[in-house]
């Protein structure tokens, strides 16, 4: 599953970005007075160019300095709150497959030769426990188009975002869409070092957030990469996918990696928000618990769902009473017999 999710978001990126690049001018245009042409741009760029540019006027009338950075950022913030229950359900998705683990692996190896055996049995598995696979997807279909409709918006207004710096960066419109990665080279041959280290600090973020946010959010597994051929499979498209956003930061404008870098970071603020039970927003208990047995035909256990007895005590609530008392039998008996 974990791979159909990784291969959906390659194909969305690479629709998204073949989308971002349809009709866009590259010597950029006036949004409030130019039409739009065609729906990606009436539905996604021009909204998002004129987003940014209300966010850096009204920052600009604060004084703000840097005002195009800070309203990139911004602009993230706000799509992260705007995402933010999305996102919750992304999170527990993925906790309740990571409460799913050793159950998936001990199919695993009963089922290892048999692959359709295998994916019917892991999908019972999935249903019974209430989790749906593909429910971490769902934010990167609304995210991908926003960072890709973002770049074609970057490009329109990119003679109003010429010159703005943020920080060390000297302006976040380079580089521009029309030179690759030439400009790496011409950095080298000119010994241009500080605009070369200068525009690659963001590309190196960007690795690092991505790589410690993928990390963090892949079910972990007890097998070892050669016991569980997929989960070493997985392992390298996760560093492949990271590798492959990093060598496509090279050839977007700073303006987009600064995008892309925040919402990384808050991406893993928002995880520990939601998985921290001091906030109240972590789902209480495990959200399912169910035996591979069960996937294979035998009953599922599923505590959350699971009906009071006559007492009005749900079995799971009666299991560890169960215990205690049967403990308490047994000191009992062992002091019967010492009499």
């Amino acid at each position: 599953m974990r791979r159909k999710q990784i291969l959906i978001i390659i194909a969305i990126a690479a629709t998204a970005f073949l989308l971002s690049g349809c009709g866009v001018n590259r010597s950029g245009v006036d949004v409030s007075t130019t039409a739009p042409e065609g729906l990606w741009q009436t539905l996604i760029v021009w909204p998002l160019a004129k987003a940014l540019i209300w966010i850096d006027g009204l920052l600009q009338s604060w004084s703000v300095p840097y005002h195009w950075g800070f309203a990139i950022i911004l602009f993230t913030l706000l799509v992260k709150l705007l995402t933010f229950p999305l996102t919750i359900s992304q999170i527990r998705g993925m906790q309740a497959q990571k409460e799913l683990q050793p159950k998936i692996q001990e199919l695993q190896k009963k089922y290892g030769k048999d692959r359709e055996k295998l994916s019917q049995e892991q999908m019972k598995l999935y249903q019974e426990a209430g989790v749906n696979p593909l429910s971490g997807c769902l934010p990167l279909l609304i995210q991908m188009p926003i960072l890709f409709g973002l770049y074609s918006a970057l490009v329109v207004i990119g003679p109003s975002l010429a010159n703005a710096s943020f920080f060390w960066i000297p302006d976040l419109s380079f580089p521009q869409y029309t030179q690759g990665m030439s400009w790496i080279t011409e950095a080298f041959n000119t010994g241009d070092y500080g605009t070369l280290v200068a525009y690659l600090i963001l590309p190196i973020l960007l690795m690092i957030s991505q790589f410690i946010m993928q990390k963090w959010m892949t079910p972990a597994t007890t097998t070892t990469d050669s016991d569980n051929p997929t989960a070493g499979m997985m392992k390298q498209m996760s560093l492949m996918m990271t590798l492959m956003f990093g060598f496509f930061t090279l050839q977007v404008p700073a303006g987009l990696t600064l995008y892309w870098v925040t919402s990384n970071l808050l991406q893993m603020l928002q995880q520990w928000v939601v998985t921290d039970t001091r906030f109240g927003l972590a789902k209480p208990g495990t959200p399912a618990t169910v035996t591979a047995g069960s996937a294979a035909g035998s009953t599922a256990v599923l505590p959350d769902r699971q009906k009071p007895t006559g007492n009005g005590i749900t079995p799971a609530a009666a299991a560890p009473r169960a215990a205690k008392e049967e403990q308490a039998k047994e000191v009992r008996r062992r002091r019967a017999k010492r009499r």
